[in-house]
């Protein structure tokens, strides 16, 4: 097997689900449960939630995967259980988390369904703009430049794990049977 196969897009074998779905909610309660265990083990470390950014991973893959109803019951939920259950994220970054999250599920389905592949790139794109609706936020609430453009920089690892890992598990998903 040619190493760079690893690379190249693959087919998208999955359809959106609907509202109407039972699986639309069991699907979504399994990616929030990753989007809550995930960061809880995170946040054991200091910063490790800015480096790693462990809240939006499975909205990722909801959203690529499953559809624009999954990627917003996962991009919502996940935020909001966090903030509840152990406190992250903080209240004050609930517009920025939020709109990022919203955003990322929003832009993943559009290049999903569009493409009807899973491709690096696409990863790519989608976490940018994850990225540029959290900076034009970051704007609007009066974060400073600097701190935003630190903040770019420590997420870069956990920009790389949603695109890398991402690209991995929706293999994994979209496999031939």
């Amino acid at each position: 097997m040619n190493p760079l196969s690893l690379l190249a897009s693959v087919p998208l074998r999955s359809q959106p689900l609907r509202l109407s779905e039972i699986r639309l909610y069991l699907f979504s309660a399994v990616f929030a449960a990753g989007n809550l265990l995930v960061p809880l083990a995170i946040h054991t470390i200091p910063d490790a939630g800015a480096v790693f950014l462990p809240l939006f991973f499975f909205t990722l893959i909801a959203a690529w995967q499953f559809g624009l109803a999954a990627g917003l019951v996962v991009a919502l939920v996940s935020p909001i259980l966090n903030n509840l259950l152990i406190g992250m994220p903080v209240v004050a970054l609930m517009p920025v988390v939020l709109s990022k999250s919203l955003a990322l599920a929003v832009v993943a389905v559009l290049l999903a369904r569009s493409t009807k592949t899973v491709s690096l790139w696409g990863l790519v794109v989608a976490v940018a703009a994850m990225q540029a609706v959290g900076f034009l936020v970051e704007r609007i609430t009066g974060t400073p430049v600097p701190i935003s453009v630190r903040l770019f920089e420590m997420a870069v690892p956990g920009m790389l794990i949603m695109v890398f890992g991402g690209y991995l598990a929706l293999r994994l998903l979209n496999r031939k049977a």
